[in-house]
């Protein structure tokens, strides 16, 4: 992938930098409410107003018109808690940037798609309450729920126009064991999609709605170097012919007391489809 060296350069530049920068007093804070791995997230909210920007390069997506489509996707993402004890969250995903090549399914040829706006991703604004903490129970565990249309529209080289319509109704739930001075937490999320009134996304047949349900699993170790590795499991299907399955190796540093950086590299296989690959990295700002 033309884009995978990128994270491990900047992985290598973390590594200098966090050298010099990270607290090990932190690592209790770290354990319960940060070192949020890439795909699952944690059961205890944020407790600090949060930035995280994301780029995800990815290979061999299925459209419903295209396929083998290979490029990236830039996501912003704010989240605010609030509330006792800040027990509630609010997110809001914008998917700002996409761009690359595909396979035209109808006459096989080569096309580019591009545009500002995500893939299955669209603009979701999302709420979440946690429903147990470890201070009372024996897990954290989080629902939450959301709701988002497509940003605009994605333009491609054959003078037609992908996701020029869409919405998505979202329902979640997270679970973790995380809690002070534990050095791993083990954790898993479910997160559920219906995306309804949609165009050129569904990848087993033509019709305008259908369902994704992504399921992962993760462990984070917070260890005492200033590199904290994780692992993740993720699986993915629309309950028809996508099904995919990938292994995620990942390393996430945390940079001073406002900044993290993480990178992942999702590696699998995608029934029909073949093997798949997204190589992904995020940086984080906590205020």
């Amino acid at each position: 992938m033309k884009y995978l060296s990128v994270f491990f350069v900047s992985a290598l530049l973390c590594f200098a930098t966090a050298a010099f920068a990270d607290n090990g007093n932190r690592k209790a804070q770290q354990n319960l409410y940060e070192l949020e791995p890439v795909y699952t997230r944690n059961a205890r909210n944020s407790q600090r107003i949060t930035v995280n920007l994301t780029y995800d390069n990815f290979s061999n997506v299925r459209l419903e018109e295209a396929d083998k489509f290979d490029g990236y996707t830039a996501t912003a993402e704010l989240i605010i808690p609030f509330g006792k004890d800040k027990s509630w969250e609010i997110r809001f995903e914008y998917p700002f940037k996409t761009d690359g090549d595909a396979r035209f399914i109808e006459t096989g040829e080569s096309i580019d798609i591009e545009g500002d706006a995500g893939v299955f991703d669209f603009a979701n604004l999302v709420l979440q309450r946690e429903l147990s903490t470890i201070d009372k129970s024996s897990v954290n565990s989080s629902i939450y729920v959301g709701f988002g249309k497509r940003a605009t529209y994605l333009n491609t080289s054959i003078d037609d126009k992908y996701n020029h319509a869409g919405s998505i109704i979202r329902l979640g739930f997270n679970i973790d064991n995380a809690r002070r001075n534990q050095n791993l937490r083990l954790q898993a999320s479910l997160d559920g999609r219906y995306y309804f009134d949609s165009d050129d996304l569904n990848p087993s047949d033509n019709g305008t709605e259908f369902y994704l349900m992504n399921l992962s699993g993760a462990a984070v170790y917070n260890s005492d170097t200033f590199i904290k590795p994780a692992f993740e499991v993720l699986f993915s299907t629309d309950f028809y012919d996508r099904r995919i399955i990938q292994a995620v190796p990942e390393l996430i540093v945390p940079i001073g007391k406002t900044f993290e950086i993480k990178g992942g590299y999702a590696f699998g296989h995608s029934s029909g489809e073949g093997s798949t690959q997204t190589a992904t990295i995020r940086t984080t700002f906590r205020f």
